[in-house]
């Protein structure tokens, strides 16, 4: 099959989350297993190409009642064809954060049908991530002026974390998607436009990357108020575990540590414990809890910064590094210069001193709210290092509670401490403990295993009544959107 993926970040050339990494990963086992992959992406002022996409042409985009122009470059990696779209309102310092984000990325969305067709590729099926691309299965479905062979094409809307959206004025995403006016009504939640929401609404399939996360995506509090729109779309709502590159996370073949291991000889992982106490000015003696999280409410670092009491009694130190929330960053500051014997790390993003941690840690802390699939311990398992973790999303999917890794249920700084004062007793005999961490790393979250999912979804759709607009701008054969009332 030919597959179009259209994401806003791909490893590596740009990320700022699991996002960029499953799109440097996904489309690359996809090849492997045969099909022809073309990933969409935006052209940043920052993009990390080297060397950079060869520029072939522009192209016009129909957009917001003209035209925009937009150049196209591509490049090849993985046995996978990348295709880059240009336009000033991407050459900026940051990937997002921009009072017109909604309006930019909406122009990519628009901007994907026709960087494909320079490219003389029709795909099979669309496959679009998050709110930046997530207006592409309504343009599929209703809008005009499509290249030939793209109305009605099947698609695919993954949701990676409900929590963003993309808002706009509900009249601004139609006209920005030359869309017809009547679905600014049905597009929109709460009477205003909602990229996230559109998407919801037209495309044929919407998958997570969990199982879990797509149950709790039918709750306000992990839904932000798409609870509803998730709960109609019934059987179309799916969950893919998301998977981990195995040959990138390798503990037997990391430059970055101190010294390599496998399962079958730990005896390199004690050489990365003691060398990075040593680097963060840590006891070596003690255990040691590791931390790689962006500082958010989400990630549940405030549970973390309220259990470093109990931490501390039950004879950890800890390492942390992070970068996000101004407030966390301060109150771990505070704790960093009261106990600079027990706690290290950074503020901040290091790659390298992120894969010590990995590697040097008996124990990772994730205790977030709410996970979508996570990657944090999915890299601490495979590198022998248990996670304690909160019971949701993607967290639950993958720890084995008491076999590779250690879950609490609630979001309390007490029941995080509880989880830890079990690892910590679990950590004092030897046996059971280097039993967890083989059982662990023989844990097996390949990309292969999701590439297969996408592939049984994928034939389903194309073997499935294809939707094609009809003159009222409704598909037959996919999801209906009632008619504005004022239409």
């Amino acid at each position: 099959m030919q597959l179009l993926h259209a994401t806003a970040e791909a490893v590596p050339f740009a990320k700022t989350g699991g996002l960029a990494d499953v799109l440097g990963a996904l489309p690359a086992a996809q090849a492997a297993l045969g099909h022809d992959v073309l990933v969409v992406h935006p052209w940043y002022a920052r993009l990390a190409a080297v060397p950079p996409p060869l520029w072939i042409g522009d192209v016009p985009v129909p957009f917001d009642g003209g035209h925009v122009t937009v150049g196209v470059g591509t490049l090849e990696a993985g046995g996978v064809r990348f295709a880059f779209v240009g336009h000033p309102s991407f050459q900026r310092d940051a990937l997002y954060g921009y009072p017109d984000d909604a309006r930019r990325f909406a122009l990519f969305a628009r901007a994907v049908p026709a960087v494909a067709a320079r490219l003389a590729f029709v795909p099979d099926v669309v496959h679009a991530h998050d709110w930046h691309a997530a207006s592409i299965p309504a343009l599929l479905r209703h809008a005009a002026l499509l290249p030939p062979g793209f109305s009605g094409l099947p698609s695919v809307l993954t949701v990676h974390n409900a929590q963003y959206q993309g808002w706009a004025d509900a009249a601004d995403v139609v006209a920005w998607g030359r869309l017809p006016g009547k679905l600014a009504g049905p597009l929109a939640l709460h009477g205003k436009g909602n990229l996230l929401h559109a998407g919801l609404r037209t495309a044929d399939r919407v998958t997570t990357v969990s199982p879990t996360y797509a149950r709790e995506l039918l709750q306000p509090a992990v839904a932000y108020g798409l609870e509803h729109a998730f709960a109609d779309l019934g059987p179309r709502l799916v969950g893919i575990l998301n998977g981990l590159d195995l040959a990138a996370f390798d503990p037997a073949a990391d430059a970055a540590l101190a010294a390599t291991f496998d399962a079958g000889d730990l005896t390199g992982k004690l050489v990365c414990h003691a060398a990075l106490s040593r680097e963060l000015g840590l006891d070596p003696n003690r255990p040691l809890l590791g931390v790689v999280s962006r500082l958010a409410d989400q990630k549940g670092i405030d549970l973390l910064i309220d259990a470093l009491p109990a931490v501390l009694e039950q004879g950890w130190n800890l390492a942390l590094l992070g970068a996000g929330d101004p407030a966390l960053e301060a109150a771990l500051a505070v704790a960093f210069a009261a106990h600079p014997d027990r706690l290290g790390g950074r503020i901040g993003y290091d790659e390298g001193l992120a894969r010590r941690i990995y590697g040097g840690a008996d124990a990772l802390v994730v205790p977030s709210r709410f996970e979508p699939c996570g990657l944090a311990q999915l890299i601490a398992m495979r590198y022998g290092t248990l996670p304690v973790a909160r019971a949701t999303g993607g967290l639950l999917d993958t720890i084995d509670d008491g076999r590779t890794g250690f879950l609490f249920a609630t979001a309390e700084a007490p029941a995080l401490a509880a989880a830890l004062a079990r690892a910590r007793l679990v950590r004092d005999d030897h046996d059971r403990w280097r039993g967890m961490q083989v059982a662990a790393m023989a844990a097996r979250f390949d990309w292969a295993r999701a590439a297969h999912a996408y592939d049984d979804l994928y034939r389903d759709l194309v073997a499935g009544p294809r939707s094609t607009p009809t003159a009222s701008g409704t598909a037959v054969g996919g999801p209906a959107l009632d008619q504005d009332p004022a239409s």
